[in-house]
């Protein structure tokens, strides 16, 4: 049996969905499953170009216009087709229905689009794109959902997938594991400084959903204590906003706030492995690989109490209200931070991408074939 799996545009740097497809091919491929993968490639957009403005419309075109006419073509030779992120939804609508899944990671655009997210507006467009995804989902055979929670929010949206809609999930994407050696990859890199005093970690983006103001407003609290008077905090990802600058200059640490975006792997895993903790307080997630990318570097976790984290860092992570800044800071201070990295390595190991493939298998009915490896340019892959 033949799978092709269908992956994201480069140009959109959504660099998660982009390991997710890798971890999928690579797991499949491991497995004995004939598998390649084909994604979008710059047509009309310059390659590496920002997608703002008329770019992103021209990212649309090379997307939704020109890459279905060579996706409904390359799927004519497999047997089967697997959309690896439900925001490429619509491209059911170039595949049999019989013959195609997608996984779903998270219904929080669509659930915007409909007005059932507090804070985040939709404009038309943005309706329109969700809608059209939503709809070409619907036509899927089987949809891999990545956490419990993803499955009920879908199912709220709509119970005519409850006979569709399987839990696999995720397993981490990649190598992540305590690096000993971690201060000197931080030297390496130029961050030789972070090495000399304990520091409080965030790892993502600037969506409001991901609530960096609070990791900011927990800090504060943290930092007045004699435990953690030296204490640095690090943001993986954008530099803080103008909410968090105001916390920050009302808390005067400004000097001990570094922010780092574009992180290569090796120094994501040494940041992980030589933070105090990690502060997740996110307001919504449909997985949250961070949780468990730090347990596996022995980083422990302190998170917000909604699912599905506590569905992913299980006993191991300790959860708050992201709400109750002060609250949170107390938890931290409690904790007994060794035990949280031990428990937080054995929750980690839950995450093989071997147990994930298993499940993967068995729920898209596929099975191995002959082991050979096809190169993705046998199918005039657009990656």
């Amino acid at each position: 049996m033949k799978l092709l799996l269908v992956g994201n545009y480069p140009s959109d740097g959504q660099k998660s969905m982009q390991a997710y497809a890798q971890m999928l091919l690579s797991g499949l491929r491991a497995a004995g499953v004939e598998v390649e993968l084909i994604a979008p490639r710059a047509v009309l957009l310059r390659a590496n170009a920002s997608e703002e403005g008329l770019a992103k419309w021209i990212g649309y075109i090379d997307k939704f216009v020109i890459f279905p006419f060579f996706l409904a073509r390359a799927a004519r030779r497999f047997d089967r087709t697997h959309v690896c992120d439900h925001s490429n939804g619509m491209y059911l609508f170039w595949l049999p229905r019989e013959r195609s899944s997608i996984t779903c990671h998270d219904v929080i655009a669509i659930q915007a689009a409909r007005g059932l997210v507090d804070g985040w507006q939709t404009r038309f467009t943005g309706k329109v794109l969700q809608a059209l995804n939503f709809h070409g989902m619907a036509r899927a055979r089987r949809i891999v959902c990545v956490s419990d929670l993803t499955r009920a929010h879908l199912l709220d949206l709509s119970e005519d997938f409850t006979q569709r809609a399987f839990v696999v999930r995720n397993a981490l994407h990649s190598a992540f594991h305590p690096d000993a050696g971690w201060r000197d990859t931080l030297a390496k890199n130029g961050y030789a400084a972070l090495g000399e005093h304990p520091y409080f970690l965030h790892v993502g983006s600037e969506h409001p959903r991901k609530n960096r103001v609070a990791v900011a407003r927990i800090f504060a609290h943290l930092q007045r204590l004699p435990r953690f008077a030296d204490a640095q905090l690090v943001f993986i990802g954008p530099p803080p906003n103008a909410a968090m600058r105001e916390v920050i200059a009302t808390g005067g640490f400004a000097t001990r706030v570094h922010s780092i975006e574009d992180v290569s792997h090796d120094l994501l895993v040494a940041l992980y492995s030589g933070a105090q903790a990690m502060i997740f307080p996110s307001l919504n997630e449909g997985f949250g690989w961070p949780v468990i990318e730090a347990q596996a570097c022995g980083c422990p976790v302190f998170a917000s109490g909604i699912d599905p984290l506590p569905e992913v860092g299980g006993a191991a992570a300790l959860y708050f209200d992201p709400a109750d800044s002060a609250r949170a800071a107390e938890l931290v201070a409690a904790a007994n931070f060794e035990r949280m990295t031990l428990a937080g390595l054995d929750n980690a190991a839950r995450f093989s991408i071997e147990e994930m493939t298993r499940r993967l298998i068995a729920t898209l009915g596929l099975h191995a074939s002959r082991s050979t490896v096809i190169h993705e340019e046998s199918i005039g892959t657009h990656a």
